[in-house]
């Protein structure tokens, strides 16, 4: 079924995906330039609400994600602060160089492994998009609609950062949701710490589980220390 009138950026939209059918769209994206992505709860009906740039790929390419990290950063605590646990350093500095592995066998096979486990309470789509960070951006999703320091073009620069660097890819789109499987995640404390750093800035309800607990930085970045999962959820 074609959506692109309605739906900017989905070519086409299937029931409870065939795991072997996501692996090889997902093989064929450097080819194809189309991405398989699943949909879950509200995924079609966000698509399309976010305003873009005339040219948002051209956008993409000249932002810095750090930067726009940096940008989004809320601060660290003042000390004056009662939080258990204060933050109070600045942003982390930019990280260094590393290997590119946002198509490494690894990071593949995490994807399917993940596409295969929520593959049964989603439905596979096939987006107008180079690679699974760029999603999001093509289907002008509207997720973080409700936090307007968030753009899709800031979004995506970090999403493809991650996709380079962790192997953290964009396996499920739900209407306020975004799913990665994350095939190399940090392994130190210290690794863990910095990346919490920018899970804060890019989503701030990260600091927020919904299960009566309130994170700290220092205590959600145990929580993604070796996680092959990162779910983001914008309130």
């Amino acid at each position: 079924m074609s959506l692109s009138d309605t739906a900017p950026g989905i070519v086409e939209l299937h029931g409870t995906p065939d795991p072997t059918s996501y692996r090889r769209l997902l093989d064929d994206v450097g080819r194809t330039r189309r991405c398989p992505v699943l949909f879950g709860f509200r995924a079609v009906e966000s698509a399309g609400g976010m305003p873009v740039p005339d040219d948002p790929w051209a956008a993409v390419d000249a932002t810095d994600a750090h930067a726009v990290l940096e940008d989004w950063w809320p601060g660290p605590y003042t000390q004056d602060c009662l939080c258990l646990d204060p933050w109070v350093d600045a942003f982390p500095p930019r990280p260094d160089g590393g290997p590119d592995r946002s198509r490494d066998a690894t990071t593949l096979r995490a994807a399917a492994a993940c596409a295969h486990d929520l593959g049964p309470y989603s439905d596979l789509a096939v987006i107008d998009a180079a690679r699974p960070a760029d999603v999001p951006l093509a289907v002008r999703w509207s997720g973080p609609c409700n936090y307007p320091r968030i753009d899709l073009v800031g979004l995506t620069a970090v999403l493809r950062s991650w996709e380079d660097r962790f192997g953290a890819m964009l396996v499920r789109l739900d209407g306020a949701t975004l799913t990665l499987t994350v095939a190399h995640p940090p392994r130190t404390t210290a690794e863990a710490e910095a990346l919490a750093a920018e899970h804060f800035a890019f989503c701030s309800d990260q600091q927020d589980p919904q299960n009566g607990t309130v994170l700290t930085p220092r205590s959600y970045a145990a929580t993604i220390r070796g996680a092959d999962t990162w779910r983001f959820w914008w309130d």
